[in-house]
This record gives structure tokens, C-alpha cells and sequence, in this order.
């Protein structure tokens, strides 16, 4: 299913169409998966090749891409996933839900994957180190990186402001963390993300654990949404003065 939502300057919806894709779906089907879409573009303008998110808040693309399917993303959690055996599902980052995901790297597998490329499995060897070191870390970030990511949900292309040592070491966890403000009108704010730093936690003895006795070691990849937003103090008017006029004999006889 997929929907097209055209607006108006002013913001107001003046059009919705939706487009169907049909099936047939035979009784033995274990399971079954549908894809929605949803577009908005204004009306009277030309189509446009990038697909937003909108405002007010980044729903699943908060990455500056042609391509929907280029976003921020995690690997998808699945069962006895495997870190150098592909291929590996992944999962688009959602504002506001912080996750956790990961796969395991194997013994098994490291040999494989040595063997597959024709390389010594020497785990000592700082070549086939920096081999793993790069596939993993590839792995945690995804096939497409992604390289501009907008503060706002519907920032255009043309607002460049919007877009905001040879040790044996080995990425275990790749952590996003994304911080966001409530920006605008206290009746209808917005949420704008203000910074997003990538934090990569290695560690320089992982294949010699790999090796020392334990056949697999866990890697993860996470994100987390940290509101910085003042606290919003309410306005008040100023104390009245009072401004009274008393007769001119008021206080007679004493003055």
C-alpha cells in the first residue's frame, strides 16, 4: 500500500491517493509480509527524488538520501546471526525508541571467512586483524553509511545549516547517540535533533579471547535518544500598581 499526501503552502492536506498491490496467497502459507509507504509533496510543485520524513517529528529517514532505504539503521536482532556470515538484516532507526541489537562472531566462522579469502587464520597476524576490524565495523554501520543527517524531518537539500595506533583491535559495539530539543510553540513543538555522535567501543584482546578458550564473542550496535530541552518556565504579567484616587480631605483632620 502506498499513499500520496499533497499539501498546500499554507500546510493544509488538499489531496490523498493510494495505490494497491494485489496478490494471490495460496492456504499453505506460513507467512506473509506488506510493505506502506507514505509520501507527502506539495501540490502544484515538481516531484521530488528525496523522500522526508516530516515534521514534527523524524518518523524512519533522518538520513539526507535519494534513496528511501538509505537511513540510519541497526542490525536486526535475529536468531543465531551470525557477525561474518551474511547476509545481515538490519532495522531503520526510529526517533524516540532507543534499541538494542547485535550479532555473535564465531571461531567457526572467523575460519571460514579466512579460508574463503585464501589468508592464513592466524589470529596473531595484524593483517587478517585488520581485515576482521574493518568487516566488523561494516557490518555495525551497514552497507550504506549514512553521511548528512537533517535536524529537522523535512530540511531541504538546499539548507546546508539543517544538515548537521596498529594494535590488534576489534569493534564490539557501535552506540548512536542522538540528541534532540523541543523546538517552537509550546502548543505544537517540534522535535529537532541537535547533535548525533557515534561512539565505537573496541577492544585489543578480542581474538586472543576468541582463541584463549571461548568460541564466541558477543557484538552489538545501539541508539539512544537524549532530550535536551529547557524546561519550559510560563510567562506572567507584572504586578498590578494600584492607582487610587482618594478625596483631598481624606486623611483630615490629621494633616
Amino acid at each position: 500500500v502506498a499513499y500520496v499526501i499533497k499539501y498546500d503552502p499554507a500546510g493544509e492536506v488538499v489531496n490523498a491517493t493510494v495505490s494497491l498491490v494485489l496478490g494471490f496467497v495460496r492456504a499453505a502459507a506460513l507467512s506473509l509480509e506488506q510493505e506502506f509507504q507514505i509520501t507527502f509533496a506539495q501540490a502544484g510543485g515538481e516531484d521530488v527524488a528525496v523522500h522526508y520524513s516530516g515534521n514534527p517529528a523524524v518518523v524512519t529517514g533522518i538520513a539526507r538520501s535519494v534513496d528511501r532505504r538509505d537511513t540510519l539503521s541497526l542490525l536486526h536482532s535475529a536468531e543465531d546471526q551470525d557477525c561474518l556470515q551474511g547476509p545481515h538484516q538490519r532495522s531503520p532507526v526510529l526517533f524516540g525508541v532507543d534499541s538494542v541489537s547485535g550479532c555473535t562472531l564465531r571461531q567457526d566462522s572467523f575460519t571460514l571467512f579466512m579460508s574463503d579469502r585464501c589468508v592464513s587464520s592466524t589470529l596473531e597476524d595484524a593483517a587478517n586483524c585488520s581485515l576482521v576490524f574493518q568487516v566488523l565495523l561494516d557490518v555495525l554501520r551497514g552497507p550504506k553509511q549514512a553521511q548528512y543527517v537533517a535536524s529537522f524531518g523535512n530540511s531541504p537539500l538546499d539548507y546546508p545549516l539543517d544538515w548537521e595506533a596498529q594494535s590488534c583491535s576489534l569493534p564490539l559495539s557501535l552506540h548512536l547517540q542522538i540528541e534532540w530539543t523541543k523546538y517552537g510553540s509550546l502548543v505544537n513543538p517540534q522535535a529537532q535533533i541537535v547533535s548525533i555522535k557515534e561512539v565505537i567501543q573496541t577492544n585489543t584482546t578480542s581474538l586472543d579471547m576468541l582463541s584463549g578458550g571461548s568460541s564466541s564473542l558477543s557484538v552489538r550496535s545501539s541508539v539512544a535518544f537524549v532530550p535536551v530541552s529547557a524546561a519550559a518556565l510560563p510567562g506572567s504579567r507584572a504586578t498590578p500598581t494600584i492607582n487610587a484616587r482618594l478625596p483631598f480631605d481624606f486623611f483630615f483632620p490629621f494633616v
